[in-house]
């Protein structure tokens, strides 16, 4: 009788010890797809975000003023060089979520390479710009600056735009 009590707790134990490994792959399965979808809905996100930057100098002719004598070198007005100012703000913002999300794992390094980089970052302006507003980003992301948008300027200058 004892034997057969013995054999019905070992037997009860390795069925519990079943179920717990059972539900931790199901756990395990369901954290890997919930990664996913976060992953899908950030790429989304900031596709989106970038299609609104794009977006704000298509309608807005003051931007597109602004960027316009930006890139010819010619002295900007005031009005100018404040849309410029919230422009660089708004994608400077954006940047950094991207940076910080390839910090966390949700952003690869090329994605954010592929979103970030742009003709913004390649006008005289932003080298003016980034000179008196870059010490308010965090100085990680003032060295990513330094080390990957302000060469842009050095490297490709843009054409003119007529």
């Amino acid at each position: 009788m004892d034997d057969s009590k013995t054999i019905a707790r070992r037997l009860s134990g390795a069925a519990a010890a079943l179920g717990v490994m059972g539900s931790l792959v199901f756990v395990a399965i369901e954290v890997q797809q919930n990664t996913e979808a976060v992953r899908g809905a950030t790429l989304q996100a900031v596709a989106q975000q970038s299609m609104d930057l794009v977006m704000a100098g298509v309608e807005n002719a003051d931007l597109r003023e602004a960027f316009s004598v930006a890139t010819r070198g010619e002295p900007l007005s005031p009005e100018q060089e404040r849309v410029l100012n919230w422009f660089f703000q708004a994608k400077l913002r954006a940047d950094e979520n991207r940076f910080r999300q390839v910090q966390i794992g949700i952003l690869d390094e090329s994605t954010f390479g592929q979103l970030s980089s742009n003709a913004a970052y390649r006008l005289p302006y932003f080298a003016e710009f980034w000179a008196r507003s870059g010490p308010t980003f965090a100085e990680d992301f003032q060295r990513l600056v330094a080390r990957e948008f302000l060469p842009l300027g050095e490297a490709r200058p843009l054409v003119p735009m007529r």
